[in-house]
């Protein structure tokens, strides 16, 4: 089970967790070598190894932290005799240089940062993604645009959640509830047997065997779908989500499975369930957030493309039993 809380919410949170996990891993390799500097401090001496003496304002600048936190850190290195601070042609800066112990520091460190260096390569190569150009593309979007003002033009801007309707299966909808899910289908799949009896005939394999359909609909228009198909007495599965990838109005997605909930509970199901793919990331975070957790297929599943299969969890019930 993913228990992640925060997501893009609490990125920053996220990061937190990340610089502790590197923090606990790197003390330890400091202790290691008997040196006495912490991790905090790595930013500001390997700025002055790598480019010789550097004012706080360049340490500031290649780090991207504030003139009064290099400031601070400054001083800590002065003080443990690692930095020294010369006086420059401008009165108002200080040109900061190694000492000796500082040398022998950063002598004892080469290896040891080399190291770090390799495994974090390696760590990144587990993830499957270029996460240095991600990270570098976030960090200038923000610097770009502020969180302060990306927060302030979404709270400013009138909210689009409301600018569909989720509703039940109407006959007129027939051919959106099946181009939206072969769009869908072709784009990421194949298209299946089951796939082909189901979107061909909603009415007789869907809605007369004691399932739903509903529909996100923007004037007039039908945008997304979903389905809630009958296995047996009181389980029932989640399938056939699909929203138009061209309408940017979010939330139809969340809209369609929290309806698909709702009616599941109305109905006093026992077992709600879907089978996904793991190559669907932002699906299976929506899953997560709605409740859902994986578990082992208790099924023979019909759909070649699922390998990943997940139950909700009632917040008020706890697990259910299927």
């Amino acid at each position: 089970m993913n228990k992640e809380l925060y997501f893009e919410l609490g990125l920053g949170t996220r990061m937190r967790r990340l610089i502790e996990l590197f923090t606990a891993s790197g003390e330890r390799l400091y202790a290691d070598k008997n040196v006495a500097i912490k991790v905090g401090h790595f930013y500001a001496i390997y700025a002055v190894a790598q480019r010789g003496p550097q004012t706080i304002n360049d340490i500031a600048e290649a780090a991207g932290f504030s003139h009064s936190a290099v400031s601070q850190t400054v001083k800590k290195l002065v003080n443990l005799g690692i930095f020294d601070t010369h006086a420059t042609n401008d009165a108002r800066q200080k040109n900061v240089v190694l000492t000796a112990k500082g040398q022998q520091i950063i002598s004892t460190l080469g290896p040891t940062w080399n190291a770090i260096e390799e495994a974090m390569k390696d760590a990144i190569a587990e993830t499957g993604i270029d996460f240095m150009d991600s990270l570098t593309r976030l960090e200038q979007a923000l610097g770009k645009t502020s969180l302060y003002d990306r927060v302030q033009a979404k709270l400013t801007t009138p909210s689009r959640a409301h600018a569909f309707e989720i509703k039940p299966y109407d006959n007129k909808w027939r051919q959106a509830f099946h181009d939206l899910n072969m769009r869908w289908l072709n784009e990421y799949f194949e298209v299946e047997p089951l796939d082909t009896v189901l979107l061909s005939d909603p009415e007789s394999t869907i809605l007369n065997e004691g399932g739903e359909i509903f529909f996100a609909v923007s004037n007039n228009a039908v945008h997304g779908t979903v389905a809630m198909k009958r296995k047996n007495t009181g389980v029932f599965e989640l399938t056939k989500l699909a929203v138009d990838p061209d309408v940017q109005q979010g939330g139809m997605g969340k809209a369609l499975c929290k309806k698909v909930i709702e009616r599941f509970v109305a109905r006093g199901g026992t077992t709600l369930f879907l089978e996904t793919n793991t190559i669907l990331a932002p699906a299976l975070k929506l899953y997560e957030k709605l409740g859902f957790i994986e578990k082992p297929n208790p099924y023979s599943s019909p759909y070649s493309r699922s390998n990943h299969y997940m139950e909700w969890i009632n917040p008020k019930l706890g697990a259910q039993h299927g």
